[in-house]
């Protein structure tokens, strides 16, 4: 006899790791440059460059742009340095061939400090998230090729059965509104990216989005902020998607290009060349009937077990939390010129709830004139309980920070996605043994027995070696019944 089972394709996750390497590097103020007065404020982008997946480690390499801005020595207003710090990471595991790799960098805090005036070191912490996901199997037993009694089980299985990344480049023209000054120097533009729609059309995704891009450049030595949004699309072909699938797409910077001014020269017009990788898993929710026990009535076979591990999908869903914070400044402020909010990644708080960290950074004048800034970290908590649930934080909608008696006003809003799944085990038959029929005392044709407590009507007739069908046609029961009436006296027909 032969156990036929029926085999569907997913990806198991066998590495899903956060590290906060830090990266850093010193830097001679160049020549035609001032003396360093004192540091202001530091702002930066982490990018991942390249993956190189082995198969004992994944190699991450990528690139830190920071903008370091001071006061000169004998000169008013501002002047910035950039500084480029390579940084690279080593994720060890064991990855089977064709596994695919999802992966992101997050520059939480920058700090800047100057050894004398003519040279700067600058710290770097960062987040690295790295998933690798690598094929597997799950088959279940589903027919045989003889008859024999079978008992079917339905069961639930939630996988991911498509993971792709593609990249992508946006060119966008930013033009400055007459309200603004126009731009000198950029100091850092910081992308925020939010994917607002995902649909299935075969087997792609398309998918949109938008991007906000903060700027922050000089003009006339001040420092000065602006925004500005547009919508984006994209088409991912995903091999193994499915109707019905749920779509998980995350978007990553890997690089940005800016240009003041172009062919035109106009001061207030920015060129945009934003660099971004698309990161799609597609998971599906599979009902599936496996075969559980099977015996013949005219033969002799032994069911050989075999725990089917399963994953069962309890709920998803995404939850928004406000973050409110007063920051205390020791003077005045007159206003906040740019606000930077920088999500950490999951984890539990002091207050032992699931939730992340908000590093924040805040460039503000004082009522003296003076430019300054402050750092501070915020805690997010994330408002579900349930242990085991997978959960992502995104920054969702603007930053807003204005001056308050004492300090700044601070609000953002976090959106937690969450997928909460239970762990099922199932024993089911992985192969079938024929034995030689054992001697047994012959048995009456007819066979009077009451039913206990929860008894399955495919026990008794495992037992007596005759079919479901067969007693409920003899007992006047429903063809479909699965327990026995508790206490009733039950004919058993003798099959063989």
């Amino acid at each position: 006899m032969e156990l036929k089972k029926q085999t569907f394709l997913y990806y198991q996750t066998v590495l899903d790791a956060v590290s906060a390497p830090e990266a850093g590097a010193e830097m001679i103020v160049p020549d035609l440059y001032p003396d360093m007065a004192r540091i202001v404020d530091t702002a930066g982008q982490a990018c991942v460059k390249e993956t190189v997946l082995r198969d004992d480690r994944l190699d991450l390499t990528g690139l830190a742009r920071v903008g370091v801005l001071y006061r000169p020595e004998g000169e008013d207003g501002l002047r910035k340095l950039d500084v480029s710090i390579p940084f690279n990471h080593v994720f060890d595991g064991r990855f089977p061939p064709n596994s695919e790799v999802h992966c992101g960098a997050r520059l939480l805090d920058i700090e800047a400090r100057a050894i004398n005036p003519r040279k700067i070191s600058v710290l770097c912490r960062l987040s690295l998230h790295a998933v690798v996901y690598a094929p597997a199997e799950l088959s279940i037993p589903s027919e045989v090729d003889e008859p024999c009694e079978v008992k079917m089980q339905l069961c639930d299985a939630y996988m991911p059965v498509a993971v792709k990344s593609k990249g992508f480049t946006i060119n966008e023209g930013l033009e400055l509104p007459a309200s603004r000054p126009p731009v000198d120097e950029l100091v850092i533009a910081l992308p925020r990216l939010e994917v607002t729609d995902v649909k299935i059309v075969g087997s792609k995704a398309v998918f949109k989005g938008a991007v906000l891009l903060e700027l922050l450049y000089l003009s006339g030595g001040e420092p000065v902020s602006a925004e500005h949004e547009f919508s984006m699309s994209q088409i991912m072909d995903m091999d193994g998607l499915e109707d019905g699938a749920a779509v998980d797409l995350d978007l990553r910077v890997t690089g940005i290009e800016l240009d003041v001014g172009g062919v035109s020269g106009d001061p207030r017009s920015v060129n945009i060349a934003l660099h971004l990788e698309a990161q799609a898993v597609a998971y599906m929710e599979r009902q599936m009937e496996a075969i559980v026990d099977l015996y013949s009535t005219s033969g002799h076979l032994k069911p050989l077990l075999e725990p089917l591990h399963l994953t069962a999908l309890v709920e998803r869903g995404t939850r928004r939390q406000q973050a409110r914070e007063m920051l205390e400044a020791e003077e005045e402020i007159r206003s906040v010129i740019y606000a930077r909010v920088c999500l950490g990644p999951i984890t539990r708080l002091e207050s032992g709830e699931p939730g992340c960290e908000a590093f924040v950074n805040l460039l503000y004048l004082t009522d003296d004139g003076e430019f300054r800034s402050m750092g501070q970290k915020v805690a997010v908590p994330s408002g579900i309980e349930a242990d085991g649930a997978m959960l992502m934080a995104r920054q969702a909608g603007q930053v807003t920070a204005a001056p308050s008696s004492g300090g700044i006003e601070l609000r953002f809003s976090v959106d937690f996605s969450f997928i909460l799944t239970r762990p099922e085990r199932l024993l089911a038959v992985g192969g079938v043994q024929e034995e030689e029929p054992a001697e047994r005392p012959a048995r009456p044709s007819i066979v009077l027995r009451r039913c206990h407590s929860g008894e399955g009507l495919w026990n008794i007739a495992k037992r007596y070696s005759t079919t479901i069908s067969e007693l409920c046609m003899a007992n006047g029961l429903e063809d479909c019944a699965e327990e026995a009436p508790d206490g009733q006296l039950l004919l058993i027909p003798k099959k063989r």
